[in-house]
């Protein structure tokens, strides 16, 4: 047997699996250090209230649910579903800061965050060992096993490497009893506001809700012009996070809107899906290219030469060239679904419902909700050249002239690459 066969016997058991001082909790009204969050509009508003407590809640619960998983390192969705919670989280307090007061926040924000990071890299190097244990497990040339073995190896050991810094960042958050604070003080706060007989969708509630979501989908169609260039890998990494970051302010206001934001959270949550394994991808290529370089230099420092890294090229090039692949089908993929997207509109459809104008949904700021326009028409085929050099060059409309008439709507539809625009804020 080979020694990178015995390498990949010598793997952790994952691996073989896959192969085969306690703080005070301040009074909800009363803030921190005496200060008093709860002002103005929101010291009457319930329903935001209980919004932000009922989701807050949620969120911690899950999160100290995953701990003990974590710290046994048996399965690795443990990290996965903790990371989400931690990511949950941070967008939760960034919009809710004014009810809990900022003083608050910023000592769960730092506590979270610090946990967030160390999941964070841990989640990535689990994804690329399962990555690579069924790449392993299903290829057909032998002479590619050598270098994906190395690899897997390696990271194996990384892997391993992070660990203690993760259990270090577990004890930490529980010895802040920053979850329990969080989960006593919101059970307090739904108890005071009788949440179980506040309807959540005030006027109040709306309001915030659409300037929260606002800001994110100007954030996310900020970077749509990024798809028209297949290495712009910056702004594709920038446009994943800003996908991430509306997917979740969506999921925290849904239930103000009563599931109406559903299919804009699964649109969003197809994107973040297709960006994320295009940085993935990414990811890859530069973690390969490093790889690469420092295992050549290793060779040549213990043998001289480069000659054994031959025996380990091959299957790095098989992984670089299979994630090069998969890249470009899904970019090809991501811009096929964002001019789908582009037809469908499911931005127009979600400002109508942030502003009141559908389903019957009183607007934000009272005034009665707009009637719901008409379906939009089947566009018509275009017109024969002929047709359109006709009435381009011999009628007028409205007596301005033919260059400097409006489009017609149905040309919106028509344009294969039509991005949808950004809603004013």
């Amino acid at each position: 047997m080979c020694a990178w066969w015995v390498a990949v016997l010598g793997l952790s058991n994952r691996a073989k699996a896959l192969l085969d001082k306690p703080a005070v909790a301040p009074s909800w009204h009363d803030g921190v250090g005496g200060s008093r969050p709860l002002v103005g509009e929101l010291r009457v508003d319930r329903a935001y209230l209980v919004l932000a407590a009922k989701y807050v809640r949620r969120q911690a619960k899950q999160l100290a649910e995953q701990l003990e998983g974590i710290r046994l390192a048996e399965d690795i969705e443990f990290v996965h579903r903790a990371r989400v919670a931690t990511r949950r989280l941070r967008a939760a307090l960034r919009m809710f800061d004014k009810c809990l007061g900022r003083k608050l926040v910023c000592r769960w924000q730092r506590e979270i965050r610090l946990v967030t990071n160390e999941l964070g890299a841990a989640r990535d190097k689990d994804v690329q060992i399962a990555f690579l244990c069924e790449t392993l497990h299903g290829l057909d040339d032998a002479a590619c096993c050598p270098g994906v073995a190395r690899l897997l190896v390696k990271l194996e050991c990384s892997r391993e490497a992070l660990q203690p810094g993760v259990l270090k960042a577990i004890k930490r958050l529980k010895a802040s009893t920053v979850l329990d604070e969080m989960q006593r003080i919101t059970k307090k706060a739904l108890a005071k506001l009788n949440a179980d007989e506040v309807a959540l969708g005030s006027k109040f509630a709306r309001r915030k809700t659409a300037k929260h979501v606002r800001a994110q989908l100007n954030e996310l169609l900020s970077y749509q012009d990024c798809l028209a260039d297949p290495a712009d890998q910056q702004r594709h990494h920038a446009m994943r996070i800003a996908a991430k970051r509306l997917r979740y302010t969506l999921e925290i206001s849904s239930p103000v809107y009563e599931k109406r934001l559903d299919p804009a959270i699964e649109a969003v949550k197809r994107l973040q899906m297709l960006l994320g394994d295009i940085h993935d991808c990414d990811v890859w290529a530069d973690d390969l290219a490093r790889f690469a370089q420092r295992q050549r230099r290793q060779i040549a420092r213990q043998f001289g030469n480069e000659g054994p890294w031959a025996r380990l090229e091959r299957g790095v090039r098989h992984l670089r060239e299979d994630r090069q692949a998969r890249r470009q089908a899904l970019f090809g993929e991501l811009v096929a679904y964002w001019t789908e997207l582009s037809v469908q509109q499911p931005w127009d459809r979600l400002a109508a419902i942030l502003e009141g104008r559908a389903s019957g949904v009183a607007a934000p700021d009272g005034e009665p909700p707009s009637p719901p326009g008409p379906p939009p028409a089947t566009p018509p085929e275009p017109p024969a050249p002929a047709a359109r050099e006709k009435s381009n060059g011999s009628q007028k409309t409205d007596g301005l002239p033919p260059r400097s008439r409006p489009e017609p709507a149905e040309e919106v539809v028509r344009r294969p690459v039509r991005l949808p625009h950004a809603i004013a804020r």
